[in-house]
């Protein structure tokens, strides 16, 4: 046994030495980061793009990534180079980093400098705050007012011996989009795009061209810092503005596409829980203990909460506190109704409501549903920020309107055990939050999209009384971040967690500085991930 363990460690030994007998040295890490303003999700698969295709094909990649809210060039900058998101870095207005928190978070490039200060860095940018904001530690600056120009700087410098990081904004897409509309039917953007095809395959050809190449370990990372609506007007929420495509191309990453269904729930990060239903028939769901809450037998509130409909039948309930086996008992369900959706109110003299949506829900796409209830005045239905319903009431201020229910539960009524659809309503939830008041549609439709509300400028903040992130990725507890402390609990076995959005622009800075070998340190505050590596061989301790 002693003499084949030999064997293999000779053989290992062998494997780590090079021909000329000494240990083969590692490559020089070197980076390649291509920026570009305006790019859509669904843009690359669309235009013709043989250059970001090549790339692509040596890439852990998404083009349904998230770009952050609000979706602006300079938010999107901040979020790219300092790896957290607006509420952290402070930028969030459009064409100005006003407010910014640099200080506190600085660039990756800063990062880079303070980790690594020999390796040489250049910025080339057509927003010249870039530079003096976020980029200023960089060795080489260069701001230019045409793509064309950035990239005939940005080859040049490509080809210098010692260069160790290049990062490179084109804004060209942008400029067309907001001119005629972010429209794939716009030869025009579809152009702009192939442009930008030209630009990075002549980076790449650029890099593969370094005399020195063999020996260099590059990554090309090309990453859009928002998409832009049809009409080319900003709204900063828009999912054309938020999803953006994010191809992370290097030797040791994973070579797939990145899919949030098949990848683990992160810490911290946009997370979804899905409800799903048991082979066995059990139940599965969330209760949230109401009994003394605000949220027990409300007079005004706002119901939000962003859902993805499974496979159902009949009308189980989405959420709601009451007993749904009679439309006429006191309190809510929010429930399925046909493919749509709708909500059944009652107060405890059974006066009942039925609202419905006119919208399709159980397409297959995630929809935000909204109610808006003065129990004295009107009750009104949202699908994606839309008003689609709208009933007047005639309860009085005195009425009673709670349910004798202790349990306000997700994927069942406030019973826990209704059977209409049974065992529970299976599909997956995301930023569940529940106002005792009445919200504008101006304010449902410009805070639907934003994480963290409980750190917002939302003007209701002080009526948040239940916000479910369902960010949590293990346990049972579902974390309440209204400040009111209503946690809900997970009931059931029959669900499964994981990300929203498969990656997003906070992550970029993350593997920049994991391909360059620095470490991130915790008190940081990044809020990005390392995606996985390939490992082409692993060393085992064997016993002797």
């Amino acid at each position: 046994m002693k003499s084949i363990s030999k064997f293999y460690g000779l053989v290992l030994v062998l494997l780590l030495v090079s021909t000329n007998g000494a240990f083969a040295q590692a490559k020089a890490k070197k980076i390649l980061v291509i920026g570009v303003d305006g790019i859509i999700n669904t843009a690359i698969d669309y235009a013709n793009t043989p250059g970001i295709d090549k790339i692509t094909a040596d890439a852990s990649y998404s083009m349904n990534g998230y770009g952050g809210v609000p979706a602006y060039g300079s938010s999107g900058w901040a979020t790219l180079l300092t790896g957290v998101s607006a509420g952290k870095h402070g930028v969030t207005q459009d064409k100005t980093f006003n407010g910014n928190k640099f200080t506190q978070y600085p660039s990756v490039v800063s990062r880079i400098k303070a980790g690594a200060p020999a390796t040489v860095v250049a910025s080339v940018v057509r927003t010249a705050e870039i530079n003096t904001l976020l980029n200023q530690s960089a060795d080489q600056k260069f701001q230019y007012n045409t793509d064309e120009e950035v990239y005939t700087k940005s080859v040049a410098l490509l080809k210098e011996a010692n260069m160790g990081a290049v990062f490179v904004q084109f804004s060209s897409p942008a400029d067309v989009g907001n001119a005629s509309g972010y429209q794939l039917r716009q030869a025009s953007y579809v152009l702009a795009i192939q442009k930008i095809d030209e630009y990075v395959a002549g980076l790449n050809a650029a890099i593969t061209s370094r005399p020195a190449y063999t020996n260099e370990d590059w990554n090309i990372f090309f990453v859009s810092t928002h998409g832009g609506t049809e009409s080319g007007v900003p709204q900063s929420t828009s999912p054309e503005e938020i999803n953006v495509p994010i191809i992370l191309s290097g030797a040791e990453l994973d070579n797939k596409e990145l899919v949030g269904t098949s990848l683990a729930p992160r810490e911290g990060a946009d997370n979804i829980l899905t409800l799903n239903k048991a082979p066995s028939g059990d139940r599965t769901y969330v209760r949230v203990p109401i009994k003394g809450t605000a949220l027990q037998g409300m007079s005004k509130f706002t119901i939000e909460t962003w859902v993805k409909a499974g496979a159902n039948s009949s009308d189980p309930s989405i959420i709601g506190d009451k007993n749904w086996d009679s439309g006429g008992l006191p309190g809510f369900t929010i429930c399925r109704s046909g493919n749509t959706w709708k909500i059944n109110i009652a107060n405890q003299a059974s006066q009942r409501y039925d609202i419905g949506s006119s919208k399709v829900l159980e397409d297959g796409n995630w929809h935000h549903l909204a109610v808006t209830f003065d129990k004295t005045r009107t009750c009104a239905v949202y699908q994606d920020g839309v008003k689609v319903n709208e009933s007047v009431l005639t309860y009085k201020a005195t009425d009673v309107m709670a349910s004798p229910y202790d349990y306000l539960c997700l994927g069942q009524d406030g019973t826990q055990t209704y059977s209409g659809g049974a065992p529970n309503w299976a599909g997956s939830y995301n930023e569940v939050r529940i106002w005792t008041d009445v919200l504008t549609t101006e304010t449902i439709q410009k805070y639907m999209y934003l994480r963290n509300i409980e750190s917002s400028d939302h003007p209701n903040k002080a009526s948040l009384n239940l916000y479910l992130k369902m960010d949590d990725v293990r346990g049972t507890v579902v974390k309440d971040y209204s400040g009111k402390n209503n946690n809900g609990e997970l009931v059931g076995s029959a669900s499964e967690r994981h990300p929203y959005y498969p990656i997003g622009l906070t992550d970029v800075a993350a593997n920049i500085l994991s391909h360059m070998g620095l470490r991130v340190d915790g008190s940081w505050g990044l809020e990005g991930t390392v995606l996985k590596s390939n490992v082409p061989y692993r060393l085992f301790k064997f016993s002797n």
